[in-house]
């Protein structure tokens, strides 16, 4: 689809190899392997130890005892292994590594859960940085021996803030003899708690890519080492360990290339201070040696020539270990996507954390034979959850809600000592709610029917003369329309639209209570109108994605009843989720309350589907086959039996419904009625009642055939203006929220907050707003699509709430479909269409190789592979397309593919909070990213970054991303707009590309109000609606 496609097949084998079109230039001319987690070269392209670094590794070799070996070198240390794993008579099996992974808070957390979760063979654990107290955590490491390593994550911040690196610093401190491996903050961490220095990078660096030199050391044991090696990491930072700071117990590992494009710095090395860097690192080398208890073998020293010629500090130190504890340390990011032999480091560190316990024999004996601990083992220990978490929520662990791989403190039915009872709103954001929600509530059961009218969509004059016919009376209030308007069957296939009426139809509000500004404070006033205008209110306490979850878990349907539609859609709830919902995903506070709604929905059972590629139209109704248990559900079937009126668009007409042309597609029987008579008399008249909607709305699509595209463009008429008249005075037309001067401000905040390592990526936004009186939104929408078609297009009229969407989003946030699979869609890097076909070509060909535009989507693509990974299946999350270049009526963008299997726990609802709000519009770490945007900007997002699309009852989904969209609330018209700010940004251009994203809804508005768009119903119906107002 746009909308939906065809089904996607899961692959059997899915690995992360995924360049397709590779844009960046230099990965082009490698040849690459598929490995999951990363980019791993040919093994034809290793070289050998004694080439791959001007450390002369086998100097280091002869110095070293076999033990050491597993710490620096241990090329033999794989065979080793192999022959431990078949020894017979022994427990010596290592055939899972369990990993206790410490989360900073940061947005690629779950990307190394996933390539741990594949090289451990069993998922590690994850808690936050400041979740457990340190006793807690002593006994489960050393009393019941639950872990084999440790990983630290990166995160946002500085290890020089307790608040930032939490409980990290003591496990450095105190776990001398388990492995632990620290990754970005958690190398910094490293460092810091041994003596070392951090200051900021020559430059900050995030989401480019460097060629690493190294030592050989076992961490990059089979890993080629130098410029032209093709080892190329990606990095995400502004500060490092101050390589001349590091203590005698550290030795560096890794540092870049002398080759990478970052090493401008001069040589400020003195002769003098050349030697005392090369004493010093001799003096590192023979401690090693000494404290392990192995002299140098044949005499032979370290080459310090060598060591210095390498360690220049115009490079960037990228890898550090302890030279008497198994503790590692790598500044680079071996989880990125695009950081090649990233899952052959952790398979290393998996083997380091073997060989170190091989080496303790007595120690594991004892671990070996361990399972993994019970929930009785940990009776009594939940009082120790920390209780004041970073993100304000206060709460601890509550085993009967975590997802398998969350370590089980509870013992039964005891709660957690002197922790909060947990519920959905206030649980950490990494742990999702997989339970069955209102058990209580019985299941409605519904059957599908539907018909498919073949070929009739181009002939009745296409979707927007269909939904203009069936739905576009009056105002059009309460419709709604998921509109796939570009034609380009590769990205958009399938339109769902719909209108009031149908047995279970209703519309449901959502507002944020004043109170829900922190964490852990989620709630609002949930507002509910049947089909006949009866509104009942009541408070969610919990929020609205725990009422979403519960209402669409109490519908079942039938997979035969659907099976034979080539789309996911089959009904359900379709409206809008609000930027504000972010507090009930982690988010810190929100600084600002929406005007509009926080979430809007339609409950439709009724629709009408476009098929683009084959021009087909499908009618659907779903109808409850047993009584249902809503009070509300009751009473509206009763209104309906009793009336014989059949409602397309909100306003009753009568028709006269004939048998038409064949039988009703459906597996729906008779036999499946319950034989309660009660039951049997509701689901009867559910039946007739959706038989002649359907065959009425077939009737008037057939009737169209004669006046095909009449009455979309009569509602439209468009004037000839070009798409990029208007532009210029656009200042005119909308007030900015922020001037130029403002705008650029925020922009140079974004940069020193990136500088000082608190966020790789924000998404800096703005509106701009008009009053606009009362218009014909729909027209309006006609418009838009007009000039500017989107895949994920929509138009949505909310009567009650006073809330025209008008949407041309060309971006995907998120979708399940039946087969499992999760798929994101970021957009990150825009530039300008070219007024020639030369000049156009030659900005599509800027975009796709630029260093500042590849950054961006790297950094979200990474992000969404994390937001996947806390829902998806170990090993199943991958990239198809990476930055592929997609082109509009106003702009050419970046475009990837992110892919996974959903957990078979977790629930669609679920799924969209791990992910919300989307990444390409927070940046990364998302939480401290949100934090920071909140700070700076100074008013709500509302519906704009928000998502827009349909929750189906067959447990599908299709979200888009709300941007390039128009508000209509309260005669007001708004248009957000923003971009991601990086390292590379500048305030100019950053401003440049916002007003850009403007152009196709503003020129929409401009072209709209130069025609005095008020237009009037054929039938004289509106005239007399918009003179009364």
């Amino acid at each position: 689809m746009g909308w939906s496609c065809s089904l996607i097949s899961f692959p059997s084998e899915v690995s992360n190899g995924w360049y397709r079109n590779l844009p960046l230039a230099a990965w082009q001319s490698s040849s690459l392997n598929t490995q999951c987690g990363a980019l791993s070269f040919n093994k034809s392209k290793h070289t050998s130890l004694a080439n791959v670094s001007s450390f002369h590794s086998e100097t280091i070799v002869a110095s070293m005892t076999k033990v050491s070996a597993s710490l620096i070198l241990g090329e033999s240390l794989d065979s080793e292994l192999s022959d431990c794993h078949t020894r017979k008579g022994k427990e010596l099996n290592f055939k899972q590594v369990r990993t206790l992974l410490i989360d900073n808070y940061d947005s690629y957390t779950y990307n190394i859960f996933q390539l741990l979760a594949v090289v451990n063979g069993v998922a590690p654990t994850v808690v936050k940085n400041d979740e457990l107290t340190w006793e807690y955590l002593h006994h489960i490491l050393y009393e019941e021996h639950a872990f084999d390593n440790i990983v630290i994550s990166p995160g946002p911040g500085s290890p020089t803030c307790a608040a930032d690196i939490g409980i990290c610093m003591r496990m450095l401190y105190e776990c001398k003899d388990i492995p632990i491996l620290g990754i970005c903050l958690g190398h910094q961490a490293l460092g810091y708690a041994n003596g070392a220095q951090v200051i900021h990078a020559p430059e900050p660096v995030h989401g480019r890519l460097s060629e690493i030199e190294h030592t050989g050391c076992q961490l990059f044991n089979g890993i080629p080492s130098g410029g032209g090696s093709g080892f190329k990491v990606v990095r995400y930072h502004s500060l490092v360990l101050d390589a001349k700071t590091l203590p005698s117990d550290l030795i560096p590992i890794a540092w870049t290339s002398c080759s990478d494009a970052l090493n401008a710095n001069p040589d400020l090395h003195s002769s003098r201070a050349k030697n005392e860097k090369s004493n010093s690192l001799n003096k590192k080398y023979t401690k090693f040696t000494d404290e392990m208890g192995m002299p140098a073998t044949n005499g032979a020293r370290f080459d310090e020539s060598k060591c210095i010629d390498t360690m220049r500090y115009t490079k960037v130190l990228m890898g550090i270990m302890h030279c008497s504890r198994p503790h590692y340390g790598v500044q680079f990011h071996p989880e990125s996507i695009a950081t090649c032999h990233g899952r052959k480091i952790f398979e290393n560190f998996r083997n380091i954390t073997t060989r170190h316990w091989l080496n303790l024999s007595t120690t594991l004996e004892k671990r070996v034979s361990l399972q993994f601990p019970s929930r009785r083992q940990f009776k009594g220990l939940e009082s120790k959850l920390l209780m004041n978490s970073k993100c304000g929520s206060g709460k601890g662990l509550d085993g009967s809600n975590k997802p398998d791989h969350i370590l089980d403190c509870s013992d039964g039915d005891s709660k957690c000592g002197s922790a909060k009872e947990l519920d959905a709103s206030n649980k950490p954001d990494h742990i999702l709610d997989c339970s069955d929600g209102n058990k209580e509530r019985t299941p409605t059961t519904l059957r599908l029917r539907w018909k498919k009218l073949e070929g009739i969509a181009t002939k009745v004059g296409g979707s927007a003369n269909i939904f203009c016919v069936l739905f576009g009376n009056g105002l059009a209030e309460d419709t709604f329309w998921l509109d796939s308007s570009i034609k380009d069957h590769g990205r958009a296939r399938f339109s769902f639209m719909g209108g009031r009426g149908g047995l279970l139809w209703r519309c449901i509000t959502f507002h944020l209570s004043d109170q829900s500004d922190e964490a852990g404070q989620a709630g609002g006033f949930l507002s509910v109108e049947d089909e006949k205008g009866c509104v009942k209110q009541k408070f969610l306490k919990s929020g609205f994605f725990d009422f979403l979850k519960q209402e669409l878990q109490s519908f079942t349907c039938q997979k035969e009843d659907y099976e034979g539609l080539p789309f996911d859609f089959c009904g359900g709830y379709v409206g809008y989720i609000g930027y504000e919902l972010k507090i009930e995903c982690g988010a810190k506070y929100n600084r600002h309350k929406s005007q509009a709604p926080d979430a809007c929905f339609f409950l439709a059972d009724r629709l009408i589907v476009i098929d683009h590629c084959t021009d087909d139209v499908y009618i659907l109704s779903s109808v409850p086959s047993i009584e249902l248990h809503n009070e509300m559900d009751m009473q509206n079937i009763q209104q309906k039996n009793a009336s014989t009126r059949i409602s397309l668009n909100g306003s009753p007409e009568n028709h006269q419904c004939f048998s038409k042309h064949g039988a009703i597609e459906s597996s729906y029987s008779r036999e499946d009625i319950s034989s309660s008579s009660s039951e049997h008399n509701y689901t009867k008249s559910n039946r007739a009642e959706s038989e002649s909607w359907m065959e009425a709305v077939e009737m008037k699509l057939l009737r169209l055939t004669e006046t095909a595209g009449k009455a979309a463009e009569a509602r439209r008429k468009s004037p000839s203006l070009s798409i990029r008249e208007g532009i210029n005075n656009q200042q005119e037309v909308f007030k900015l929220q922020k001037s130029k001067y403002q705008y650029m401000e925020d922009v140079r905040r974004c940069l020193q907050y990136i500088k000082d390592g608190e966020s790789y990526e924000l998404c800096l936004t703005t509106q701009l707003w008009k009053h606009v009186g009362v218009i014909d939104s729909l027209c309006l929408y006609l418009n838009l699509r007009e000039k500017n078609p989107a895949p994920y297009a929509a138009w949505f009229n909310f009567g009650k709430g006073d809330i025209c969407i008008c949407s041309s989003s060309p971006e995907r946030f998120l979708r399940l479909d039946q087969n499992g699979i999760l798929e994101a869609k970021p957009i990150k890097g825009t530039v300008p269409r070219g007024n020639s076909q030369i000049d156009d070509e030659k900005l599509r060909t800027q975009l796709q190789h630029s260093e500042k535009d590849q950054a961006e989507n790297l950094m979200i693509v990474d992000l969404l592979r994390n937001d996947l990974g806390r829902v998806c299946e170990p090993g199943t999350v991958h990239v198809p397309n990476l930055m592929d270049v997609e082109s509009y009526a106003t702009v050419h963008t970046l475009v990837s593919t992110i892919r996974g299997k959903k957990k078979d726990n977790v629930s669609p609802v679920e799924c969209v909070r791990a992910a919300f709000p989307g990444g390409s519009m927070t940046g990364a770490p998302k939480l401290r990213a949100m934090e920071i945007l909140d700070s700076i900007e100074n008013t709500s997002r509302g519906v704009y970054s928000g998502t827009i699309g349909f929750f189906s009852f067959n447990h599908t989904f299709d979200l888009n991303i709300v941007i390039r969209t128009i508000l209509v609330n309260r005669k007001e018209a708004s248009i957000g707009a923003g971009g991601a700010i990086v390292a590379l940004s500048g305030p100019e251009c950053e401003y440049d590309e916002m007003i850009l994203k403007t152009r196709a809804p503003i020129n929409a508005v401009v072209e709209f109000e130069n025609q005095s768009y008020l237009r009037h119903s054929r039938n004289g119906e509106r005239r007399a609606v918009l003179s009364k107002s």
